[in-house]
């Protein structure tokens, strides 16, 4: 009846069900299951890992109790948990290889990089098409700067159904000499994956090639100033009519070129959309104190590592207690009614109306960027603003997993988290960075 009910998404019948199910049988496993499965539907995270945990506590243990609980911990960013579980079961099934696949996945989020890399390499050696793997070892790789090793598994990705826009009667470039050959650049990943990336482009003009591009309309006004581009496509419908010969996507242009070392591209040229210099010298002449400071606090919410990646407007306020900080919000999307209803008037002037162009004036006018990672980040880097990053416990593999510089953006810093969905250390330490660059310009 329970599960009746939750197949119909009558939450509260079920979960009345399910307590009537454990009146009469304490120990059953899959009535705290379903109760875990309604909360999570509703969104009540820490009922369901009551739950969750209920569950894998019944003896004899539930192998699938333990792979949900162990898969919940890692939602809820609490890696050193999920690690726990995860070596659980591998000793109630040491030779499971779903279970190796959870107990790498848990050991590379709890920073066990090398040991986390061992297993998924045992995986592709039993199986070289394991695209699951591959990606979370080319991940461990390029995040330790071995671009040897991390560029061809990252090729991986197209088993795992990650297609760009794939126009169906060009066949892939596999990097044999370009030379006077055309050649189709497709987008990629996010926006911030595609200004990233884009540096590449000089270096397949250089081999030889006919660079045509075919640019996001998002991005189109940002990326005008492109460097390496011949043809530029921003409709994929004319895409016939341009008489190209191969395709590439964009994110594979590294592996292609051989990149290894990112000193050799540096990145690339954006537009900041002078048009806007009215606009932003209103926003500017607002400000009540001298330290201009750009903030963000969230990527795109659709994500699916955000969560992890992602803070509070709440956890940067503490900069607002600085007297010599004036605070401006680049944040965009859901995340942005933080602003909206916080009724915080100018100690937080809202930028949020702007397209890519006129975000990347704004920063350029701005001293210093403190955000998490999104795309704004490569925008900031590109202009050449001194951008500080703020980062999780396992960041993007392009910021590395060490280090407080970025390898592909020179005026790029980061402050890395100590522990997992906590920026209060990381905050207090971007303060009293910025009580430094005052005193440096004579502010304090």
């Amino acid at each position: 009846m329970a599960l009746r009910s939750f197949g119909r998404e009558q939450c509260a019948t079920a979960i009345a069900y399910a307590d009537a199910c454990l009146k009469l049988a304490p120990g059953h496993v899959d009535a705290w299951l379903l109760q875990a499965e309604v909360h999570l539907l509703e969104e009540r995270d820490t009922a369901a890992l009551a739950c969750l945990t209920r569950a894998a506590s019944i003896t004899p243990p539930s192998i699938v109790a333990l792979h949900r609980l162990a898969a919940h911990y890692l939602r809820l960013g609490r890696p050193e948990n999920a690690l726990a579980v995860a070596e659980q079961l591998k000793n109630l099934q040491p030779n499971d290889p779903e279970i190796d696949y959870v107990l790498a996945i848990a050991r590379s989020r709890s920073g066990r990089h090398g040991e986390a890399f061992n297993i998924f390499q045992r995986r592709l050696r039993d199986d070289p098409d394991d695209a699951g793997s591959a990606i979370e070892a080319s991940w461990l790789a390029l995040g330790q700067r071995d671009y040897r090793r991390g560029w061809p598994l990252w090729e991986h990705r197209f088993g795992a159904g990650v297609t760009p826009a794939a126009v169906h009667h060009l066949p892939f470039w596999d990097g044999s000499p370009p030379t006077e050959r055309k050649i189709l650049v497709l987008p990629e990943g996010g926006h911030g994956d595609i200004i990233w990336a884009t540096r590449f482009l000089p270096g397949l003009k250089a081999a030889g090639a006919s660079v045509h591009f075919l640019c996001p309309p998002a991005l189109s006004h940002l990326l005008q100033n492109l460097q390496g581009v011949d043809i530029w496509v921003e409709n994929a419908e004319e895409l016939p009519g341009y008489g190209c010969e191969y395709q590439i996507s964009l994110l594979s242009l590294p592996y292609l070129l051989g990149v290894d070392d990112p000193s050799r591209y540096p990145p690339p040229r954006l537009k900041c959309d002078p048009a806007f210099a009215e606009r932003r010298d209103a926003l500017l002449a607002r400000a009540r104190a001298p330290l201009r400071v750009g903030i963000l606090w969230s990527g795109n919410v659709d994500y699916g590592g955000n969560a992890d990646r992602a803070a509070q407007l709440s956890d940067f306020l503490p900069l607002a207690e600085l007297p010599f900080v004036q605070l401006y919000s680049l944040q965009k999307g859901l995340p942005h009614r933080q602003l909206i209803e916080g009724g915080l008037g100018d100690l937080v002037i809202d930028c949020d109306d702007f397209d890519f162009a006129e975000t990347a004036a704004m920063i350029q006018s701005l001293d210093v960027i403190v955000m998490t990672d999104s795309a704004v980040g490569h925008i900031a880097g590109a202009i050449g603003t001194p951008v500080w990053l703020l980062l999780d416990t396992f960041p993007h593999w392009y910021h590395c997993f060490e280090g407080d510089r970025s390898d592909w953006y020179p005026g790029m810093r980061f402050f890395r988290q100590q522990h997992p969905r906590d920026w209060s250390n990381v905050v207090r330490n971007v303060g009293e960075a910025l009580k430094g660059v005052a005193e440096s310009r004579g502010i304090l």
